[in-house]
């Protein structure tokens, strides 16, 4: 799997922040003063299955214009990392937005693929979004089995 294959699917799971039910696999490492706050999310499968398609329907909402910003990725395969990065969110590979984003609320639906040659096992991981201003827009944690 290459790296914007990697970062399309970590861009699906920032939609998969806050909803209890998969908590044990992904959680809001932000604050309440994050600029996106995710109100719903449905994710099909649950959990994600190597080899299968991965639909992730999220509604939202931004409280400030985005036009640039940084995302960092960091992916670990049990203790091995994977990735270590930072892209630009304005040129985030398959990403359904384009900058400028405008504030607003937002309900998308994405689906991409988790192919199903990745190794089975234990990945871990983190992505944060920051804006033109430095400020947090989202922390994602990842925590999931395949």
């Amino acid at each position: 799997m290459n790296n914007k294959s990697i970062i399309a699917i970590i861009v699906l799971l920032i939609l998969a922040t806050t909803t209890p039910a998969l908590c044990d696999i992904w959680s809001n490492c932000g604050t309440a003063n994050d600029h996106f706050q995710i109100q719903k999310v449905v994710i099909t499968p649950d959990p994600p299955v190597k080899g299968q398609s991965l639909n992730v329907t999220a509604t939202g909402q931004l409280n400030e214009a985005v036009t640039g910003g940084n995302a960092h990725l960091l992916i670990k395969y049990g203790f091995i990392t994977i990735i270590n990065q930072n892209e630009d969110i304005c040129s985030i590979p398959n990403s359904p937005y384009q900058c400028p984003i405008s504030a607003g609320d937002y309900q998308r639906s994405v689906i991409g693929n988790i192919p199903s040659n990745v190794p089975s096992g234990k990945y871990t991981g983190n992505v944060v979004f920051t804006d033109q201003n430095n400020q947090e827009i989202a922390c994602i944690s990842l925590d999931l089995t395949l």
